[in-house]
């Protein structure tokens, strides 16, 4: 009896491992992607951070602002040729929770973000964040991207 008993364990095991295997791939891709966010923001690549989003995204910005939906509206938002280009310093990202169900994944965690515009620098100390990714052919893309803060604690300096 205990051979058939460990004999069924194995043989459920075995069977459960591609999936805990293919979770774990995706945990792995989900916080790559999220690193990859802050990334492109750092270096300044427009078109990297644009093609980390799925063309029907949202953003869902801080404060109560309007959500800013698909590919050419958060391009407008954020990379607005008409205005000076913002220069991220610093984007600090610690995921708190990765989770995946089928083809949709969620990243939330917290974040400091330090950011120059108009000849001030304004970091955000601390803040939340929380990512919802679509499994696009193999790769993630962000579907939903929102984030909040706290503006009384915004740090802002003149760089002039």
């Amino acid at each position: 009896m205990r051979t058939l008993v460990i004999a069924i364990v194995i043989t459920i095991s075995a069977s459960l491992w591609p999936v805990l295997a293919d979770e774990h791939a995706d945990l792995a891709s989900l916080q790559a992607l999220d690193l990859s966010y802050a990334t492109a923001w750092i270096e300044g690549d427009a078109d990297g951070v644009m093609a980390l989003f799925t063309e029907d995204a949202t953003l869902v910005p801080h404060h109560g602002d309007t959500p800013i939906k698909g590919h050419k509206a958060i391009r407008n938002f954020w990379f607005n040729p008409d205005y000076a280009p913002t220069v991220v310093k610093e984007s600090r990202r610690e995921a708190s929770e990765i989770f995946v169900s089928g083809n949709m994944g969620v990243v939330r965690g917290r974040a400091r973000l330090v950011w120059e515009y108009g000849g001030t620098q304004t970091t955000i100390p601390e803040g939340n964040y929380v990512m919802i990714a679509l499994r696009q052919d193999k790769d993630w893309r962000i579907r939903l991207l929102t984030w909040n803060d706290d503006p009384r604690i915004w740090v802002q300096k003149s760089i002039n």
